[in-house]
């Protein structure tokens, strides 16, 4: 249920203004007309006065999480122990290799780097061996600069090898795509970890903890199935669901869930979690639009395919959204539509660890109708 805006202090302008007009023609004895200059200075303080109301509930409401911004929003979650997330580098995974396996190992030490043009670098996390005769060994980098610019680069883009390692002749590439990289977290993202915190208080297992902590994994992250034995799980098994700001996780981030809810004051000792990629549902919206005679064509058209676009996007932060053609239909009913014609997508009911995703949108024009 949500709760309406609180009011601190009145702030109706009119009746500041008719509360200093009594005032004075109280205090002064004599009637008051708009086009005096006693009325005019009134109306300029009464005005004052109502910006100094606003600010002053403004500031009244920086006390609400609900409605507080940085930097109030951080001092409010410290009472509840949860911080702002900083800007994270994109990880991936590297493979290094040599054509002709040599009889010794070779130490790839923590830090080599590797790039897939000359402003983006990835290093690795920790030192591995190649071991005496084998011709591959992968190992996980990550991204030398937080922030977006590391993501999407896409398995074997990333295969400039920067340092060179001893004497030996070694090829590098990434198997993975780079995805997790993303700017500090926003007020909206804070501000839903830190009404899910009092979650955290308990290390029982709740759906809102396991929720809360994966979260809080990176700012990447926008939303969270978890499934137990509600959900027709054996017994003490979790499954979690996360969905990211680019869509499905890499493997990287799923090794990073499963690292942080499986500590000993997050998850209970009867319980075994693990994080996996949401089942993704493509579909189409194709769609024949009849306008009225009155329409214009171009703009309406426009319209109704930005306002499906967006809709579109929309949807796709969030798991578990059905695809239901009414709803579609709606969206497309724009100023100028007469009607639509839905040709796809059917309706489908998703579950909680399945993601919608439009994969195309074809909207056009059948006709037109005086109504």
């Amino acid at each position: 249920m949500a709760i309406a805006e609180p009011n601190f202090i009145d702030r109706d302008p009119a009746q500041i203004t008719s509360e200093m007009i009594a005032q004075y023609e109280d205090a002064s004895g004599k009637k008051l007309y708009p086009a005096q200059a006693e009325r005019l200075l009134i109306d300029l303080f009464a005005y004052r006065e109502n910006l100094v109301r606003i600010a002053i509930q403004e500031a009244a409401k920086q006390n609400l999480v609900a409605y507080s911004r940085a930097p109030m929003l951080d001092y409010l979650g410290e009472l509840v122990g949860v911080h702002r997330l900083p800007a994270q580098p994109a990880k991936t995974t590297l493979q290094f290799s040599v054509v002709s396996a040599y009889p010794g190992n070779i130490l790839i030490p923590q830090g080599t780097r590797a790039s897939a043009s000359d402003s983006v670098m990835f290093a690795t996390d920790e030192d591995v061996l190649l071991p005496a005769r084998s011709l591959h060994i992968a190992v996980p980098a990550t991204s030398l600069a937080a922030g977006e610019q590391g993501n999407g680069w896409q398995p074997a883009q990333i295969s400039a090898l920067v340092d060179r390692i001893g004497h030996y002749d070694i090829n590098v590439t990434n198997l993975t795509a780079s995805t997790g990289g993303c700017g500090e977290e926003s007020d909206d993202a804070l501000r839903q970890r830190i009404q899910l915190a009092p979650e955290s208080f308990s290390n029982a297992g709740s759906y809102g903890a396991y929720r809360f902590h994966t979260l809080s994994v990176s700012q990447s992250i926008i939303d969270v199935a978890v499934l137990g034995p509600d959900e027709g799980l054996p017994e003490g098994c979790v499954e979690i669901y996360p969905l990211t700001l680019n869509g499905l996780p890499g493997t990287e981030l799923l090794a990073q869930i499963e690292q942080e809810v499986s500590k000993e004051k997050k998850r209970p000792l009867t319980d075994k979690v693990s994080a996996k990629c949401a089942l993704r549902v493509p579909y189409e919206i194709r769609a024949q639009l009849m306008l009225f005679t009155t329409a214009d064509q171009e703009t309406t058209l426009a319209a109704a395919r930005k306002a499906i676009s967006l809709w579109t996007q929309q949807r796709q932060k969030h798991l578990g959204q059905d695809i239901v053609p009414n709803q579609i239909i709606k969206v497309l009913q724009v100023d100028g539509v007469y009607d639509v014609a839905l040709n796809m997508p059917t309706k489908r009911i998703l579950q909680a660890h399945e993601w919608a995703e439009c994969t195309a949108i074809d909207v056009t024009i059948a006709g037109v109708s005086d109504g």
